[in-house]
């Protein structure tokens, strides 16, 4: 980035001055009470600047994004100022901005519509010109194939789904664009592919906030890092400041951050990874199998694997491939053209409670969304509160319905739901990508630890071979299944 503007004293394309919000939320008896989630918030973005703004999950990041576009739910309380070009962002403003000059790419992906195919939906945020010209365009520039315009969202993998809302909030030719976890998902390809185009808009004269959980995601295309912990800004850093073990941050708590990541010091170790597997009958055991979607081409062929009790089995691949694919017919979710599932020597029955649990890769797709977080954990059995306590779950966050818990938050709570008294395999499909480093770290010490006293069996399925290779007693490439290896 050129630090033209910066330098001329030129208004900020985005300034958020001593914001504040919370809720008014309503306790028995109706009594009011205000639930502060943001305290003190300060940053700004500049033309031609990548902003990253990095924080636990939970701490505020995506209500931020909300506040600036004006989408808050109306039980909201807000304080401080937003100014956009050097003017006060109000309601009004926000309204005729929203969409246009400031455009926002959601962090989940329920913000498809899942009965329209994909390019008509990017077409619907077209303003001038061909349409259909203009989202092939964008299409082809972040990486996705010419027939995705034809499928509905549910045929996508996550990776695909995601860079189709990086394609609907871009085309439109905004000046200011929130990506709110842009990347959770995306092989390494893709990944450099989507932050690349990032760093591409700012070079053009945009203005981007990028907010992620990953540091290392952020650092590949921002000049600015603003680190958040419950709900304040601890520090602003530029890019180059992580390096090393940190010794140009200047606050504790980032250092912290970066130091959890699973190339630096990453807290846990899998204790198990030194001890032999004992290969016996005992697995769960994939013999020979075959899936396709309609007359697409096939995702995999004699397709083998096996995971043993107490084993972490790590398993990457680029987005597309059919990793997700893989685990929900593992899990009983799909079944598969040819070839069966075995779990210690048996078919599994569908009777009772699946043996193996699926951690999927989106949490909202896997919550009732009417329901509050008591009652959909209630659905694997009484609560474990040593569990929900090793998991980071907080007692009040049992009340909320999903809406209310960030993606992090979420995670955790399908986490616990799956690890019920009659697990013996888990498939962990990018199962912390929604949480900053340090909470990944003790997510991670907490399984691993479960793994060696309950035995339970995990296929860990993640675009991450960082923190594979510090979990994993084996790793399989996935892309190498269609030689017909057994792994």
């Amino acid at each position: 980035m050129t630090l033209t503007n910066i330098e001329k004293g030129n208004p900020p394309l985005l300034e958020v001055e001593d914001f504040a919000l919370s809720f008014r939320v309503y306790k028995r008896g109706l009594r009011e009470q205000s639930m502060q989630v943001i305290r003190k918030l300060n940053m700004t973005i500049h033309e031609g600047e990548v902003v990253a703004v990095i924080g636990a999950s939970g701490s505020g990041k995506s209500l931020l994004a909300d506040a600036i576009l004006g989408i808050l739910p109306e039980n909201t309380l807000c304080a401080g100022k937003l100014y956009y070009k050097g003017e006060v962002l109000s309601g009004d403003r926000q309204k005729q901005l929203r969409g246009k000059e400031i455009s926002l790419i959601p962090q989940s992906v329920s913000a498809l519509n899942p009965l329209m195919k994909t390019g008509k939906q990017v077409q619907t945020a077209v303003q001038y010109g061909d349409s259909k010209t203009l989202q092939r365009a964008i299409f082809q520039k972040i990486s996705l194939p010419e027939e995705a315009d034809n499928h509905y969202p549910f045929e996508l993998s996550g990776g695909m789904a995601r860079r189709v809302l990086t394609a609907t909030a871009i085309i439109g030719d905004p000046d200011l664009i929130i990506a709110d976890e842009p990347t959770p998902g995306l092989d390494p390809t893709s990944l450099q592919e989507v932050t690349g185009y990032i760093r591409e808009l700012a070079d053009d004269g945009k203005g981007v906030m990028f907010i992620t959980h990953d540091i290392e995601t952020a650092l590949k295309a921002a000049d600015r890092v603003v680190i958040m912990n419950e709900g304040k800004t601890i520090e602003t850093a530029i890019a180059e400041d992580f390096t090393g073990k940190g010794e140009g941050l200047r606050k504790s708590y980032t250092k912290a951050l970066w130091n959890a990541l699973p190339q630096n010091e990453f807290v846990p170790i899998n204790e198990s990874s030194h001890k032999e597997v004992i290969k016996d009958h005992r697995k769960l055991k994939v013999n020979g199998l075959k899936y396709r979607y309609s007359d697409a081409p096939y995702l995999f062929k004699n397709l083998n694997l096996y995971v043993s009790p107490g084993e972490v089995v790590g398993l990457f691949g680029y987005s597309g491939a059919g990793k997700t694919t893989l685990a929900q017919i593992i899990a009983g979710y799909l079944k598969p053209d040819a070839g069966t599932v075995e779990i210690d020597g048996n078919t599994v029955s569908h009777s009772d409670a699946h043996p193996v649990q699926l951690i999927w890769q989106h949490p909202e797709k896997a919550v009732n969304p009417r329901w509050r977080m008591r009652q959909i954990l209630s659905e694997g059995g009484p609560l474990d509160r040593e569990l929900l306590n090793d998991l980071g779950i907080k007692n009040e966050w049992l009340d909320r319905y999903p809406s209310e818990l960030s993606g992090g938050e979420l995670q955790r709570f399908c986490l616990a739901r799956a690890l019920g008294s009659k697990t013996k395999y888990l498939i962990a499909d990018e199962m912390t990508t929604m949480l900053d480093a340090i909470t990944q770290a003790q997510i991670w010490h907490a399984v691993l630890q479960l793994v060696k006293q309950r035995n339970i069996g995990i296929l860990a399925i993640s675009h991450d071979q960082h923190l594979l290779q510090r979990v994993s007693d084996r790793m399989i490439n996935f892309d190498e299944f269609a030689r017909s290896y057994e792994c």
